[in-house]
């Protein structure tokens, strides 16, 4: 069985998620009454943001490949990032790093070249919003990405950092989020929306868009255990 890493965090609550739905979804998958074994390495949300915000992206890589490196020391066989900011430095945590790294933004890529979408909205932090790295793989694929208008990720990014990352869901916040949605529907004759922000989710739950919804953390925990599952039973193969 391989054993996964968790870089965690980034915030707490997506932590909370990841572990909880990939426990519940392996039992779901797997056939043998096992857990899947995993270490959750937790950083400091606060210090990992404010590299992002002033830029330090070499500092940024730096202080997450320590705690890639305390993962790799605690025996995982592979790891993710359970929060979609820090995929900014991606690739060189991955250059870096001894074991196999999973992105959080290949999977839903693939999940909205699957339905022929053309044209989607990411909502998430301003950071992501506002960073190309996020945007690359679709771009390069000719699918549009586009963004809310800067009010409206400005309140967004204040959702997310001041609501939900304490796991605290406002019906009143929900609804102008809601609007947002539907005027990038109807103004910006989008196709498709990816929840780019692993606590998004915690608003949107149960929640159904006239449009096709991306949870990013849905899909890169499919990923997830797709991939133990795949290579446990390529190991017993062995």
């Amino acid at each position: 069985m391989k054993k996964l890493g968790i870089i965690g965090g980034m915030g707490p609550e997506s932590t909370l998620l990841y572990y909880k739905e990939i426990a519940e979804q392996f039992q779901k998958r797997e056939t043998h009454g096992f857990f899947p074994e995993l270490t959750i390495e937790t950083v400091n949300m606060y210090k990992m943001l404010g590299y992002c915000l002033d830029g330090d992206y070499e500092n940024l890589a730096g202080y997450l490949s320590q705690a890639v490196h305390n993962a790799e020391s605690a025996g995982a066989d592979f790891i993710i990032l359970a929060s979609n900011t820090p995929h900014v430095v991606f690739e060189t945590l991955q250059a870096k790093a001894s074991v196999p790294m999973l992105s959080i933004v290949e999977p839903v890529f693939h999940a909205v070249r699957e339905q022929r979408l053309k044209k989607i909205a990411w909502l998430g932090t301003a950071f992501t919003m506002e960073q190309s790295y996020f945007k690359k793989i679709f771009t390069e694929n000719d699918i549009t990405v586009i963004v809310p208008t800067k009010k409206e990720r400005e309140f967004i990014d204040q959702t997310i950092a001041r609501e939900l990352e304490f796991g605290i869901v406002k019906e009143e916040s929900k609804k102008e989020i809601d609007q947002i949605i539907h005027r990038m529907i109807s103004e910006e004759s989008i196709d498709g929306i990816i929840l780019g922000c692993t606590e998004l989710p915690l608003m949107y739950a149960d929640t159904i868009l006239p449009v096709p919804c991306f949870d990013t953390m849905k899909y890169h925990i499919n990923g997830i255990v797709d991939y133990m599952l795949r290579e446990s039973n390529s190991d017993a193969g062995n």
